[in-house]
């Protein structure tokens, strides 16, 4: 029989898949690309390590899709949690609690906590930030990323709009692997 105390030590291990696959994808089942949009592909594969000093303290204006997904990421596990929240939709931040909250998280209410709480688990486990963004199409209306994280087995398809001179990621993301 476990103890409470073996077992709390275990829980980050065993959430962090979790929490990789919500945090990547949005709990969403995607959608196609809008009609009648043409892409246009841009290959630019590339791949940085973000550590906390790496994190911009607020965003620096639009360095462009992979830039915003980047800065979000770093914001993410430092965790700087209104450069996070900034670079979510509100619908994605939604469906992103909505998600932890029916896996049992507790006390995960808004963006602010689903930001704090994914930090300190990812930092619990050690899990890198590095990752290889590859832009696969950019549009006046939206961006589409190919992510991989370098640690694990997430990579998905993540959707970006323009707000506010930067993207922000969007609840069209998917999970692909």
């Amino acid at each position: 029989m476990r103890t409470p105390t073996a077992a709390r030590r275990r829980t980050p291990w065993t959430a962090a898949p979790l929490l990789c696959a919500v945090l990547l994808t949005g709990c969403t089942g995607g959608a196609a690309q809008t009609p009648g949009t043409e892409p246009t592909p841009t290959p630019t594969a590339t791949s940085a390590e973000l550590s906390v000093e790496a994190a911009p303290d607020v965003p620096a204006g639009d360095g462009g899709p992979v830039d915003s997904f980047r800065t979000w990421l770093a914001a993410s596990r430092t965790p700087d949690v209104e450069t996070a929240c900034g670079y979510m939709t509100p619908e994605l931040a939604q469906s992103m609690v909505d998600e932890i909250t029916a896996q049992g998280f507790p006390g995960i209410t808004d963006c602010a906590s689903l930001i704090e709480m994914t930090a300190g688990l990812y930092a619990a486990v050690g899990q890198s930030a590095e990752t290889v963004v590859e832009l696969r199409e950019q549009t006046d209306e939206q961006a589409v990323l190919h992510v991989v994280y370098v640690e694990g087995s997430s990579c998905g398809r993540i959707v970006l709009a323009p707000a506010d001179g930067r993207w922000v990621l969007t609840e069209r993301s998917t999970e692909e692997c």
